[in-house]
């Protein structure tokens, strides 16, 4: 939860009635801190990203596009090229690189439409050709890609391939036909596993799970799930394999939304954490002994899952839950910070996002990979007690998509290391300007990254004089888009130094409120206030009179 910390100045009144004598106090040294939140560029698409994968300084994305073209273009504009589905682009630059994989499906008539994943192309006729997940090997040879399609390049390859990454092309070794979408991948050290909603492989029995030896040759590994298995993850530490998606059974044993599975049978293995009826597991990330998930539940009863989750590997406990409303599509984990890929809402069991707060959606969130408190009461899915995380201040945010947007959720991919966070989906703009479907954030000290601080609008100050000609200064605070505390530093128009100076922590749901009386005023003036963030941005307010 966001706590509020000792100042050395008078108690603030936060907007929210907060109490601060219930707050407990920490520094900002005791929080790992998030890349910076202004965007950086990075190619365009005229469709949208469901996965990106970094290797080295190179991002792999994949989903439903058909062209791609450099930031700050329009669509059609100048170096605007072909990308079916698959590009690659310089990590460090942003710019699109010439790696351009035909990937296509065969166009097939159904009087049942197959759902907003497919593109209709004729009466009752259809192409399913999108890529939903890229994952590389440990090594950093190869990427493996899954989802609808049944070609690339012109060749077969039945929703699951392979490329070699030196080169850049199609591995001519790897090539099971999978009768049915792959959702999910995971590679160890000398296994691909995938997860799905297919039937058979190779013309075999496989249910929603299957593996594979590097050159293709598929293992007897065979776990089955009742419903679509949407993300895997391996735990080679534990020997385990990770999944999740929309099933409520595995290997005929009740488990909602997600499991672990060992990597060499198939069996169960230990995890007691259960979600409920209808939660769906959308992605699952490690960092070797912590697994972090996001999803959704279909339906919606009045308790529902839809935030992050993290749950201990080896004993499938759970170590938190941030109870927030708001589907999440991806998550990735660096440097002790969980990013969230969500349209996230009603973090009321972490003290965070509020309903009905200053911003509707927070679709790119930012929370501590570690429990930070206890939640004070039962909120959503979080009882009294429970340890919760705490949400960072990092807010970067985009719009939902086009207009004719099917899911309108903004952001679906994430993948990260210790220098950037890199998303993807179907947004059309980043913190308000136009950019469709990636993005860039780096760390701080990287070349080229973008500092988002003191955020506007920002008022100007309220003026009262007593009889004594002295001046009360009263403003409300400002957020800012990646830290927490804020200096602000009043002025009187004609005097160069600052008056006063103050240092409060803030969010956007929770603005400070700060007064200074000035008893030298000579009878009145003009103020105004300055916001500097602990990365020396700076943005002031109007000019009041008096």
């Amino acid at each position: 939860m966001f706590r509020i910390r000792k100042q050395a100045c008078a108690l603030v009144t936060l907007l929210t009635g907060a109490a601060l004598a219930t707050a407990v106090p920490a520094t900002a040294a005791d929080l790992p801190v998030a890349v910076t939140a202004g965007a950086m560029a990075a190619p365009q698409v005229d469709g949208i990203v469901f996965t990106v994968a970094i290797v080295g300084d190179t991002v792999f994305a994949g989903g439903r596009f058909s062209k791609a073209r450099p930031a700050g273009v329009a669509p059609g504009g100048p170096g605007e090229v072909d990308r079916h589905n698959l590009l690659a682009f310089s990590l460090s630059t942003g710019k699109l690189l010439p790696w351009a994989p035909d990937v296509s499906g065969s166009q097939y008539t159904s009087g049942t439409n197959p759902g907003p994943f497919c593109k209709t192309v004729g009466a009752s006729t259809y192409v399913c050709d999108t890529v939903f997940r890229i994952k590389k090997s440990p090594d950093n040879t190869r990427i493996y890609v899954g989802g609808d399609f049944d070609k690339i390049n012109g060749q077969w390859r039945s929703r699951l391939a392979a490329f070699d990454i030196d080169d850049g092309t199609l591995a001519l070794d790897f090539k099971p036909a999978v009768a049915g979408r792959v959702r999910g991948i995971a590679v160890t050290q000398d296994t691909v596993y995938a997860g799905g909603g297919f039937k058979k492989v190779n013309g075999i029995n496989r249910d929603k799970l299957a593996a594979f030896a590097f050159d293709g040759t598929m293992r007897d590994w065979a776990p089955t799930a009742d419903a679509e298995v949407y993300a895997l993850a391996p735990a080679p530490e534990f020997g385990r394999v990770l999944i999740g998606g929309q099933f409520d059974k595995v290997n005929g044993v009740t488990h909602h939304a997600w499991n672990a599975v060992d990597a060499f049978t198939g069996a169960d293995a230990p995890w007691s954490d259960k979600l409920g009826v209808n939660d769906v597991i959308t992605d699952i990330v490690t960092d070797g002994t912590t697994a972090y998930a996001g999803g959704f539940n279909s339906i919606g009863p009045d308790v529902r899952y839809e935030g992050r989750v993290a749950v201990d590997i080896e004993s499938g406990d759970l170590n938190w839950s941030d109870g927030c409303y708001g589907d999440t599509q991806a998550v990735t984990v660096s440097r002790g910070v969980l990013y969230s890929a969500s349209h996230t809402h009603d973090c009321s069991a972490i003290n965070a996002a509020p309903e009905n707060g200053p911003i509707d959606y927070y679709r790119l969130v930012a929370e501590t990979a570690a429990a930070t408190g206890e939640a004070a009461a039962d909120v959503n899915t979080v009882h009294a007690g429970d340890p919760i995380p705490e949400m960072l201040p990092w807010f970067p945010n985009t719009n939902a998509g086009p207009a004719d947007s099917y899911w309108k959720n903004g952001t679906w991919a994430l993948d990260s290391n210790d220098k950037y966070v890199v998303a993807g989906g179907e947004f059309t703009t980043v913190n308000g300007k136009a950019q469709q479907g990636l993005v860039r954030f780096a760390a701080r000290g990287v070349p080229g990254a973008v500092n988002k601080g003191p955020q506007t609008p920002f008022r100007a100050p309220s003026l009262e004089k007593d009889d004594e000609g002295s001046v009360l200064v009263t403003w409300t605070g400002t957020w800012d888009a990646q830290n927490s505390d804020i200096t602000y530093r009043v002025y009187r128009v004609g005097v160069s130094a600052p008056l006063y100076e103050e240092t409060q922590p803030s969010r956007p749901w929770e603005l400070p409120e700060m007064s200074y009386l000035d008893r030298d005023a000579p009878g009145g003036g003009s103020y105004y206030i300055r916001a500097v963030d602990a990365d020396g941005v700076v943005i002031g307010s109007p000019q009041a009179s008096i």
